[in-house]
């Protein structure tokens, strides 16, 4: 481990940082004021703060030690030349010698060179270049060459002129005259004002304007050639930011992810600033430490010479780009690697099979450089992830995004309608999963004391209620045996500390979280490390932890609090207390309405191909059993993935003649049950050839869309597709089952919304619109606003990992009844009432799908919209805990609120 500096250097160091670079130069332009009662006054002080000043530079100038340069002892000299000129020398040297002094004062504004140095030193190296200087000389010499010359004519012929402003004198000299013509040369405006002068003095005039302005535009030429050089130059130099995000790889290509990075930063701006009441708290030691989060800086590393467009936007003013391979040292440290707090390394789509190969050098390369920030790691190829993770070491996330992608479309095909709500929960306009993780010893110690009872546990369900008050769903906690300690420059550790999703039920026997002691609606607070919940930013959530480190994050019991309201005899409170007691049983007995419908997804067809669609068809297996697919290859693309990998990386191979399937089909067993026909197509219509396999058997329950990565325009070729296999419903070509749900992957969904116009229901045979459903999905957009929130938020990738995965948590859509007389009898639903009333069931509300399809994530405290109006409700459960709820009865939560089984029936299947 390295020694710590010394207070001397540390404090040295802190002359680079921009707000005292800024001070200085505010004290150096103030000090050669021409004011001689604000020099006298403020002489005392310039000395004593440019002494400082002088003794941190002379440490710094003697720890570089022979890495100093010679511009750093130049400026150095003139530190000691200004400093002397603040002595009162005028008192002890002679009248003739004290004239220096202003000399020595001026030459502080020399000093000021030392802020834009690097700008000075690549100018200087840029205009001393050979070619430069013989531009320079070339233009030079033209030009004194032609003044020269004119001056030589009009000596000889002796033609009478105002050469200096002073009239047509005859004794105008011949250096007078080499000065008149270079003023023709030098700007149009000393044209002769007219034509009565001496023809010969026109034309010389004349003449030297004219190649004056060609002159100019010469050196304009220079000079814009000079400045683009300066900004290139600029480019090559390390960035100054520490602490900052680095993005690596395709970045003219990434758009969409920078953008969502500025979004979420620029959400979270309140956070940037340290908050006075936190502030008053801590110092009166009522409350934690107050804390604020950095600017939203990014640097950007790809291989073009050009940043991208995209970085010009407004918005994007504190981003910079730096051009280099990814795999190279010299350009990493220009990135500024080795000061990074997070990097993302994305893969490049056009190395094919070697993409992560590609990656995982750069991710190599960046380790050699930075040991301690975090590394998230976009993978191709799932069997890669331990290899990524074995290169990187701790604090790499490999990002299987082709694995995410194929779960989160098989979670739009098994649970319809659970579109609107991940957009609303993957883009950074809505709410959001965050985590909050207590670091250090301290405040671990403050949320063990919340402990009741023996073994020191706490009622999740009153979390969850207090959390609510400060608009969070509380969805979940972090468990571990250590205490997390976060380094200064450092991102929030996360490793080591166990996942707890919905507390409400046990988790697995054996797992980690069950041997801390986690049990149904208990958790142990003495291993209680952090907390997941769902909020519009981190801000509520940031708020309710500091709550708890101050003892008030666990609301009191229901007994407790009915207790005080009967203690304390108000008639106005009592009737308060008994209106929610009616509006808690009406939401009790209206959630006892809601229930799960399962769809039937017997028969899957699947048009075109997506890095996405092995996971894609491995879920599909795993959540419905004895699913039948039909796939419907194009054999175009080869020359991105040819058709052999494609059909191998599903599982299959071509034929011993070396053939694909075709229109004939290949058989390919499915896990538990399963099964797909492969077919494939040569001509450019993929759609029709889809149409008639799909008739061979019974009618699809579901037809899937993919977007091709190749292809000019991918969506309008998707698009396509779907406006013929609309066709194809309308005219019978293609039989339905009554019901069809079909999912269409778009890069931009707003590209692909004129087709839900052309899929209608009425034309295409279907009894009601419901009975057709069309869900588009960009997965460009979420893959991207993924990639940035699990950098962003720590432990979001094993959070995700467990809904979109099998045999953890799952976020369900419970449907209402339709709306009828006995739901309008209901009344209004109070969100927090909901989740009191799904709570004995397991079951944790996070969102409302209304009747106008608008879907409200988090719905604000005390928001109650009327139960007629409310079609689903999203909630985290185990989908086999619902369905087999009724075989057993649910226990009771030691946290003080009994569970009311008897008071409402299950949540049927």
């Amino acid at each position: 481990m390295a020694p710590r500096p010394s207070v001397l250097l540390r404090l040295a160091s802190g002359l680079e940082s921009r707000p005292v670079k800024l001070a200085i130069s505010l004290l150096i332009v103030a000090s050669v004021l021409p004011i001689r009662a604000l020099e006298d006054e403020l002489r005392p002080y310039f000395l004593a703060i440019f002494g400082v000043e002088l003794l941190l530079r002379a440490a710094l100038l003697r720890q570089r030690g022979s890495e100093r340069s010679r511009l750093d002892v130049v400026l150095f000299a003139f530190d000691v030349i200004a400093w002397l000129s603040f002595l009162p020398l005028e008192r002890i040297l002679d009248a003739h010698a004290a004239h220096a002094l202003p000399v020595l004062r001026l030459s502080r504004l020399f000093l000021l060179l030392r802020f834009t140095r690097e700008i000075a030193v690549d100018l200087y190296g840029i205009l001393t270049r050979r070619e430069l200087l013989e531009q320079f000389g070339l233009v030079t010499l033209a030009v004194w060459g032609l003044a020269f010359g004119s001056s030589v004519v009009l000596s000889h012929l002796a033609i009478p002129h105002d050469y200096d402003g002073r009239g047509p004198v005859p004794d105008a000299s011949f250096l007078d005259r080499i000065w008149w013509s270079f003023r023709q040369l030098e700007s149009a405006d000393n044209l002769v004002d007219n034509l009565h002068v001496h023809p010969i003095v026109a034309v010389i005039s004349l003449g030297l304007t004219m190649v004056g302005v060609f002159v100019t535009s010469f050196i304009i030429g220079i000079g814009a050639n000079v400045v683009h050089q300066v900004v290139r130059a600029a480019r090559r130099r390390p960035v100054g930011y520490a602490g900052h995000a680095l993005v690596i790889g395709p970045v003219h290509e990434a758009e969409m992810l920078v953008q969502e990075f500025v979004r979420l930063y620029e959400r979270h701006r309140s956070l940037r600033s340290i908050r006075l009441s936190e502030l008053w708290l801590w110092l009166r030691r009522r409350g934690p430490a107050p804390t604020r989060h950095a600017q939203p800086r990014m640097t950007l590393l790809g291989p073009e010479d050009d940043p991208p467009a995209y970085l010009y936007a407004a918005d994007m003013r504190w981003i910079v780009y730096r051009k280099g391979d990814s795999a190279q040292p010299e350009a990493l440290a220009l990135a500024g690697a080795a000061r990074a707090k997070r990097a993302l390394i994305l893969a490049r789509h056009d190395a094919g099979p070697d993409a992560d190969a590609v990656t995982a050098m750069a991710l190599s390369s960046f380790r050699t450089q930075n040991r301690r920030g975090h590394v998230f790691v976009e993978v191709q190829e799932t069997r890669n992830r331990d290899l990524i993770q074995a290169v990187g070491g701790p604090g790499t996330y490999p990002l299987d995004m082709q694995r995410f992608l194929g779960l989160f479309l098989c979670q739009h095909l098994i649970t319809p309608g659970v579109e609107s709500l991940y957009a609303d929960l993957m883009t950074s306009d809505g709410s959001e999963f965050y985590t909050h993780v207590f670091l250090g010893a301290g405040e671990a110690r403050a949320v063990a004391a919340l402990g009741e009872g023996p073994g020191g546990e706490i009622s999740f369900s009153r979390m969850a209620r207090a959390a609510h008050a400060q608009g969070v769903v509380l969805a979940g906690v972090f468990l571990g045996d250590a205490v997390p300690e976060r380094r200064e420059g450092e991102l929030v550790p996360v490793d080591g500390l166990v996942q707890w999703l919905n507390p409400l039920l046990d988790p697995p026997e054996g797992s980690p979280a069950w041997a801390l002691g986690a049990r149904a609606g208990r958790v142990p607070a003495r291993h209680l490390r952090g907390l997941i919940g769902v909020s519009a930013t981190y801000a509520p959530l940031r708020r309710y932890g500091r709550e708890l480190l101050m003892g008030r994050g666990v609301a009191p019991s229901r007994g407790a609090a009915a207790g005080g309201a009967e203690a304390g005899g108000v008639e106005a409170g009592g009737a308060e207390a008994g209106g929610a007691e009616a509006a808690r049983a009406c939401t009790e007995a209206w959630a006892a309405t809601l229930s799960r419908r399962r769809r039937h997804l017997d028969r899957v067809l699947i048009v075109g191909y997506s890095p996405a669609l092995p996971s894609l068809l491995r879920a599909l297996a795993q959540f419905v059993p004895g699913v039948d697919v039909t796939l419907v290859l194009g054999e175009r693309g080869d020359e991105r993935m040819p058709l052999a990998d494609r059909l191998a990386s599903l599982g299959m191979t071509l034929g011993s003649d070396g053939l694909p399937p075709g229109t004939d089909g290949a058989k390919l067993s499915l896990p538990r049950g399963g099964r797909a026909t492969v077919y494939t197509h040569r001509g450019h219509d993929l759609a029709s050839l889809a149409v008639r396999c799909a008739a061979r058997g019974a009618p699809p329950s579901a037809a899937v869309f993919l977007s091709e990565p190749e292809g000019l325009d991918r969506d309008a070729r998707t698009a396509m597709r779907l406006i013929r296999f609309a066709r194809a419903l309308e005219s019978r070509e293609l039989a339905h089952g009554g019901r069809l749900h079909v999912l269409a992957e778009f890069s931009s969904v707003a590209k692909g919304e004129h087709v839900r116009s052309l899929l209608d229901a009425g034309r295409c045979g279907f009894a009601g619109p419901d009975r057709l459903r069309l869900s588009l999905v960009s997965t460009e957009r979420i893959k991207n606003y993924f990639m940035v929130h699990s950098a962003f938020v720590p432990g979001v990738t094993t959070l995700y990992e467990e809904l979109l995965g099998e045999g953890g948590q799952d976020l369900l859509r419970i449907e209402a009844r339709p709306p009828g007389a006995a739901e309008q009898a209901y009344g209004p639903i109070g969100f927090g009432e909901l989740r009191a009333a799904l709570e004995p069931r397991g079951a944790i509300p996070v969102a409302l799908e209304l009747d106008d399809g608008a879907v409200l994530l988090n719905p604000e405290p005390g928001s109650a919209p009327p139960a007629a109006r409310i079609r689903a409700v999203y909630a985290l459960a185990r989908s086999e805990d619902l369905a087999v709820e009724s075989e057993r009865r649910p226990r009771e939560s030691d946290g003080g609120d009994a569970a009311r089984a008897g008071e409402a029936p299950p949540i049927s299947a």
